[in-house]
């Protein structure tokens, strides 16, 4: 072999060397482009998540609260002296009834987005504010034991809304993960 075909040889391996090196070069970059889309992709994934998250978790406490401002007009019907237990009681019922399944739909949203235990907490505020209400459709002894009935569920609604609204606020200030 002389000088010249040598000098080929080197050349040929320096410029298979030279476009190994930059194909190597462009799979790496490309995998690692790839690489950043997906973990990129993941994160506003689990941002889009917990703003949902956030959103139904609102939804649950604002519709309880919706359930609640429909108890007054209930209250004051049922302590008038005139009140007929055995009346026709929808078009009073109505509003309660149609509050409560907008909060059992929240619940269902909450359920729907997670985790778990905040669905059965979201299920807790929804019994108790069924239960709330059932005190004033449920026959009692007299008005003064439906009243205390009444207040203890109160007192129970607004226990499971304070252990939401706490692991809400835990969950919404989790890392993401």
């Amino acid at each position: 072999m002389d000088q010249g075909d040598a000098a080929v040889w080197a050349a040929a391996l320096g410029i298979a060397g030279t476009l190994t090196g930059a194909l190597g070069g462009a799979l790496v970059q490309g995998w690692a482009i790839r690489r950043q889309v997906r973990d990129q992709e993941a994160v506003d994934v689990r941002h889009r998540l917990r703003e949902e998250r956030q959103a139904a978790f609102a939804a649950v406490l604002d519709q309880c609260g919706e359930v609640e401002a429909t108890f007054g007009p209930i209250v004051a019907a049922r302590a008038r002296p005139d009140w007929d237990e055995d009346a026709d009681h929808q078009e009073l019922w109505a509003p309660t009834n149609a509050a409560l399944d907008a909060l059992q739909r929240s619940v269902t949203t909450v359920t729907i987005t997670g985790p778990d235990r905040m669905a059965d907490l979201a299920s807790t505020i929804h019994e108790e504010a069924l239960a709330k209400a059932n005190t004033m459709r449920l026959p009692a002894a007299d008005f003064a034991q439906r009243l205390r009935m009444f207040v203890e569920r109160s007192q129970a609604l607004e226990t499971a809304q304070h252990g939401f609204i706490r692991e809400a606020r835990a969950e919404l200030d989790a890392p993401v993960r």
